[in-house]
């Protein structure tokens, strides 16, 4: 008699392809070091954007630029098995009693697929991905006599990535500051897009 394959080695399947590897080991590194990507080609879009000559550059902002298989983005595609959809049964059934059918069917298929990713991770097939730093921060502005490390966290991204962008290149911090804004909270926030993209801060 055949062996009947488990729900859980059937799913495990359907994981394909896997990441591309080059230098990176492992998952978690993977979407780490797309993150560090990301942030590094929206930095030099603003170095494009602000017309600063590469051979204003860092060396290590040019290096990176300058090689493609720095640039690779990593995937690990995950298809989740077939959704089949309820039947409508038009003689019984409106159009919207079956929409709501399909879509609670839909949701419960959807959580179940990512339910499993989750058990995956504790069991150890797949590792934890860390979420990606929010954009903007906190939604709530902290008074300014109040100060510390959130000062600065409701800064529009495009901001960051300028200030940051200004800050590579050897900008004054109290120049890229101006009259609007603080220098040290400029500063930190720079250093903190900078640290993002895996490029030294000094």
């Amino acid at each position: 008699m055949a062996e009947s394959k488990s729900p859980r080695k059937l799913a495990a399947k359907v994981k394909e392809p896997e990441p591309r590897r080059q230098d990176v080991a492992g998952q978690a590194a993977a979407a780490e070091k797309n993150r560090e990507r990301e942030t590094r080609l929206r930095i030099i879009q603003v170095l494009c954007r602000l017309g600063i000559p590469d051979n204003q550059w860092p060396d290590f902002v040019r290096a990176f630029y300058a090689n493609p298989q720095q640039r690779t983005e990593y995937h690990q595609f995950m298809t989740p098995p077939p959704f089949q959809a309820p039947a409508f049964d038009r003689l019984n059934q409106s159009p919207k009693d079956w929409w709501k059918v399909a879509d609670r069917a839909w949701e419960l298929h959807r959580n179940r697929f990512l339910q499993d990713c989750d058990d995956w991770v504790r069991e150890g097939v797949d590792e934890e991905i860390v979420e990606a730093t929010p954009t903007r921060g906190r939604r709530t502005k902290r008074p300014a006599h109040v100060g510390g490390r959130n000062r600065g966290n409701n800064t529009p991204i495009n901001r960051r990535y300028l200030w940051a962008a200004k800050y590579l290149v050897k900008v004054l911090v109290k120049e890229i500051a101006g009259a609007h804004a603080e220098v040290s909270t400029v500063g930190r926030v720079a250093r903190e897009i900078v640290r993002l993209a895996g490029w030294p801060t000094k």
